[in-house]
């Protein structure tokens, strides 16, 4: 399964050559990893792909996974036969590319969630649940990879220093190991020191409001973020929380 390419044109290839001609000639089509063990979860995930346009190629191992042909973004199980999923999300996040990644597993506890954040996973989404949905933050991460300067840049206070342009942020003097939606939230965030901003105007704002979001998630991303800025040197109060309404950025870091 690791060569193979699922189009809307029913495609299917079995050699390394193949694969990379099939890829040309749908460049413009978005190209997903599904790293799934289960056979009829990963043919869901597919068949939800294929009916929105984008090419699918499924791994069922870590091995596989290896070995797959380029990808844009990655649907991840976090346990796989022959090894866990966080393997490949550290592997991935040390490459050059460090390729958007979308959890998908059945371990739905808050601290899978929050390790997941943290070792650079885009999203989190537990099962059971929906393909359309699935699909629909698929869109949403690709929108954001496709436009990292979409955000304006911040003005961030004190000792925190981002260059959306270069999708970096510093923290006095040292440097944060952001993801991608790390970084989008801190520069909402930023952008207005001291203002409360609700659950509701972070999902419009950094993931474009086009996908289902639990406060749970929200959440999760808000305390991976924390956690990073205080180890950092930040209070831990820096990104305060308001109890029924949402967060701000302290404007006294």
């Amino acid at each position: 399964m690791g060569g193979t390419w699922n189009t809307a044109r029913s495609f299917r290839v079995d050699t390394k050559e193949a694969a990379l001609a099939l890829e040309a000639s749908v460049s413009g089509c978005p190209r997903v990893l599904v790293v799934e063990d289960d056979a009829g979860i990963a043919d869901a995930v597919v068949y939800a792909l294929d009916r929105d346009g984008m090419a699918a190629q499924v791994a069922g191992s870590v091995e596989q996974a290896r070995a797959s042909a380029a990808f844009d973004l990655a649907v991840l199980d976090l346990g796989l036969p022959d090894g866990s999923g966080y393997t490949l999300l550290g592997e991935w996040r040390a490459s050059g590319d460090r390729p958007a990644v979308i959890v998908l597993t059945s371990r739905d506890g808050e601290v899978d969630c929050v390790a997941s954040l943290e070792a650079g996973a885009d999203d989190f989404v537990p099962k059971p649940f929906s393909p359309r949905a699935l699909v629909a933050r698929i869109r949403a991460v690709l929108r954001r990879r496709a436009a990292p300067g979409v955000l304006a840049r911040a003005g961030a206070p004190g000792p925190l220093h981002l260059d959306l342009d270069r999708r970096t942020a510093v923290y006095d003097g040292r440097p944060l190991e952001l993801t991608r939606i790390e970084l989008d939230l801190l520069a909402v965030l930023a952008a207005a020191p001291g203002r409360v901003l609700t659950r509701e105007q972070l999902v419009t704002r950094v993931w474009g409001g086009r996908v289902a979001m639990t406060e749970r998630n929200v959440d999760s991303h808000v305390k991976a973020l924390r956690r990073k800025l205080s180890e950092a040197g930040a209070r831990t109060t820096f990104i305060a929380s308001v109890r029924g309404v949402g967060f701000k950025l302290s404007e006294t870091p």
